[in-house]
């Protein structure tokens, strides 16, 4: 195996200290001044690879300061222009070796490969195996690597951040072996105050991508990165949680990574479903690169703004259990859903039940809808007929304001390959061949064909409160997964 050496140092991604306060809305005390969080210079978090376990170590350095540091094991990824100057190329591997835990550490070559070649050397964390788009032909004074993350759900942990989540990159010219290391995200830093808190949620417009797959953009003087947008998926949100059911500590501190981006709407806060804090362009106009801002601890109000509930059918999860009072499969013995208004059905949320609907036309001879567990295209919602409905939960207090549902393939058959769907929120059950209410918002809207996994949304107005709204199917099809939101009456 070639052997070559880089040393990192990490003095120099200390991130510098916000200045901006993060004003309070009526329902939430005010988030303090965001603080320092100091990866040192020319350093980075990194994490081992293939240990998705794997805990970054925040201690204080010589300031007092949070202070991350290099651990036995850590791995990056080197990009050389002796390689390629530009294209999509696989980097090196480089780990390294400690006793302990430090602020500089030794990266030696880690690879099976033997086309090293020096050059100018473009670095990323964390490491990844597979070749990712490399420009060292330069625009100005700014290289670029593509195919950097931040993730759009992610994993806590108390105390400190999930490693894999937190993006860096460096880079150094020919002939230096020392890799200034620069964080390329930001941080938001939050206590909750409420024993039973299991997942939250950050969510802006659309217009403002804090998570999802970027291109750095390095200047070689400042060596700073920017994340750009270029054609890969990004998002409005980032989903965290620890396991999807252990209940987060309180007096604990937790970190969500984010993009840095200017924002043009207000940043809403969520957690197990409630919209707990919102703030607004004039509070924080933009997410800076480096920082960690203070969200302090949030808690839920007695009656919140909004409830965002994600109904995800897509997975067998043990406590919303198919095989537990849900219809699996077509003419199921177990359905009841027909003439009297359809076959309530439990789904556990945040450990809440929420109450959904499965019906048949009024009239129907064979019981058509179910939520199939067979592995061909995952779990799912499935209308195997025309004219059936899946009634959303009423909750008591609120109205349903919006629906958004992720569209699945319905079967194996040759006509579902071009069977387009047709979907629409209504307000009763009507007999075959009649015409149930639609929502007004709730139109039928014609899904694509196949499994394409895509969103469709029903912004819906004049709903009453602590009232079942049905997904209603014209044409059969199925369903992947729900959000619905709900507002105070």
């Amino acid at each position: 195996m070639k052997k070559h050496i880089i040393t990192l140092f990490a003095a120099s991604l200390a991130m510098a200290a916000c200045t901006a306060e993060i004003e309070p809305q009526k329902e939430a005390p005010s988030p303090a001044i965001s603080e320092s969080f100091v990866p040192g210079p020319e350093a980075f978090t990194a994490f081992a690879e293939g240990d998705p376990g794997s805990k970054a170590v925040i201690g204080l350095n010589d300031s007092s300061k949070p202070q991350t540091f290099w651990e036995d094991g850590d791995q990056i990824v080197v990009y050389s222009s002796g390689l390629s100057t530009s294209g999509t190329v696989t980097g090196f591997k480089f780990s390294t070796s400690l006793a302990d835990n430090a602020t500089s550490a030794t990266f030696a070559y880690d690879d099976e490969r033997t086309d090293w070649a020096s050059g100018d050397y473009l670095a990323t964390y964390p490491y990844r195996a597979d070749a990712r788009g490399v420009n060292y032909t330069r625009e100005g004074d700014v290289y670029k690597v593509a195919a950097v993350d931040v993730p759009k759900s992610q994993t806590l942990v108390a105390g400190t951040f999930d490693r894999k989540a937190c993006p860096a990159v460096a880079y150094a010219a020919e002939g230096s072996t020392s890799l200034s290391f620069r964080n390329a995200a930001a941080m938001l830093k939050f206590r909750v105050a409420e024993a039973n808190i299991v997942a939250g949620q950050i969510v802006v417009d659309e217009a403002d991508a804090i998570s999802g797959r970027f291109r750095a953009d390095i200047d070689i003087n400042t060596l700073i990165p920017e994340l750009s947008k270029y054609n890969q998926p990004n998002y409005n949100y980032i989903d965290f949680t620890i396991d999807g059911s252990t209940p987060l500590a309180t007096g604990t501190d937790y970190y969500v990574v984010v993009r840095p981006t200017t924002l043009t709407s207000d940043l809403k806060i969520y957690l197990n479903g409630n919209l707990v804090r919102t703030i607004n362009t004039s509070q924080l106009a933009s997410i800076q690169r480096n920082k960690i801002y203070n969200l302090g601890t949030l808690s839920t109000p007695s009656t919140p703004l909004e409830k965002v509930l994600f109904f995800d059918f897509s997975v067998n999860q043990s406590d919303v259990d198919p095989s537990s009072g849900w219809p699996t499969a077509k003419n199921s013995t177990t359905s009841t859903s027909n003439q009297t208004g359809g076959m309530e059905c439990s789904y556990w949320l945040y450990g809440t039940e929420y109450k959904f609907t499965l019906a048949d036309c009024s009239g129907a001879s064979g019981k058509q809808i179910f939520w199939s567990h067979t592995q061909t295209y995952g779990h799912r919602i499935v209308y195997n007929s025309a004219e059936r409905y899946l009634g959303t939960p009423a909750i008591n207090g609120y109205k349903l304001t919006h629906v958004q549902c992720v569209s699945s393939r319905l079967d194996n058959t040759t006509a579902s390959e071009t069977l387009e769907p047709k979907m629409g929120i209504v307000s009763n059950i009507v007999a075959t061949k009649e015409t149930p209410t639609y929502v007004t918002g709730g139109d039928l809207q014609t899904w694509a064909a196949g499994n394409n996994h895509e969103s469709y949304d029903y912004q819906l107005e004049g709903t009453a409160g602590n009232t079942k709204y049905y997904i209603y199917a014209k044409v059969k099809g199925a369903i992947r997964s729900v959000k619905c939101t709900y507002v105070p009456i």
